[in-house]
């Protein structure tokens, strides 16, 4: 832990800051934006993992002995850094462009992705929806990753159609579909 003020931060609070410029409170929003954005603890522990600089790449298991190979699972050209492995692979940018087209389709709007905007999501984003999208796919590229398949739009877009049922059902149980639907209008929109 690193001390900041008289407050500790995490080494990954401080590896933004630095890496992003980001102030104190747009990295306190990285962080506190995971618990409004997502539901599933499994996916906010995930993207915790990302925002605290936990995330075992090949790059990181090859320092800890773990791996021989600290060469990207997909392009087997670079070493897997996160910020390769989520954003800079050649295959995970087909996957992004191909999500930004999902994207448009859903809303109308076109979406530009930063690494910034991937790691740590769009801060300014209103919608909520669109954050969540983010973290779920990169949680689909790190199952790609671990199961040797390259990142699928499809795939991808079968979770979404999952998730989109299960909190239906969840609204529709515990009568808060006003709230379910406002969150999914551009889902249900199309």
């Amino acid at each position: 832990m690193f001390v900041l003020g008289k407050a500790k931060v995490s080494r990954g609070f401080a590896k933004l800051k630095e890496d992003f410029g980001l102030a104190d409170s747009a990295v306190s929003k990285a962080f506190l934006k995971v618990k409004t954005v997502s539901s599933e603890m499994f996916i906010r522990s995930f993207q915790f993992k990302i925002l605290n600089d936990i995330t075992f790449t090949n790059s990181r298991l090859a320092k800890i002995g773990y791996v021989q190979d600290l060469s990207c699972t997909f392009c087997k050209v670079s070493p897997e850094t996160v910020n390769h492995l989520f954003y800079e692979c050649t295959h995970t940018n087909k996957f992004w462009k191909d999500f930004k087209n999902f994207w448009f389709a859903l809303s109308g709007k076109h979406v530009e992705f930063s690494l910034q905007d991937v790691l740590i999501g769009k801060l300014d984003e209103v919608n909520d929806l669109l954050n969540d999208f983010l973290i779920i796919a990169k949680w689909h590229i790190w199952m790609s990753r671990k199961r040797s398949l390259t990142p699928d739009i499809a795939a991808f877009k079968e979770v979404i159609n999952m998730k989109y049922k299960t909190e239906k059902y969840i609204a529709v149980k515990n009568n808060t579909q006003r709230k379910f639907q406002a969150r999914w209008k551009v889902f249900i929109d199309k």
